[in-house]
């Protein structure tokens, strides 16, 4: 049965410029390759947001992508959406809380 991709809980200061990554490893086969990827994020139960993500770049089966802005003390959803070479089309998400 195949495992399914939890939330990741990430955190990052309003004034860094981090880069985050999302790893579908577990849930595709190893000979399946990301053929295109979706990365969207809103303010958790707003929908609009003030994130900037940036230089989305596929490596193995995981997106990699770089995070700035955001207001302290709110949590944004990421979402990376990805087709694979195996016809699946996966979802991730994550959580990312601006710190103080």
């Amino acid at each position: 049965m195949p495992q399914t991709i939890c939330p990741q809980n990430l955190v990052k200061q309003s004034s860094e410029i981090r880069q985050f990554s999302m790893d579908f490893s577990n849930v595709m086969d190893t000979s399946e390759t990301i053929a295109t990827k979706v990365v969207s994020s809103e303010l958790r139960g707003m929908g609009t947001t003030d994130l900037t993500i940036s230089s989305i770049s596929i490596s193995g089966q995981t997106i990699v992508m770089t995070i700035s802005g955001g207001t302290r003390a709110q949590t944004y959803r990421v979402e990376v959406i990805i087709t694979t070479s195996g016809g699946q089309t996966l979802e991730g998400d994550g959580l990312l809380r601006i710190s103080n």
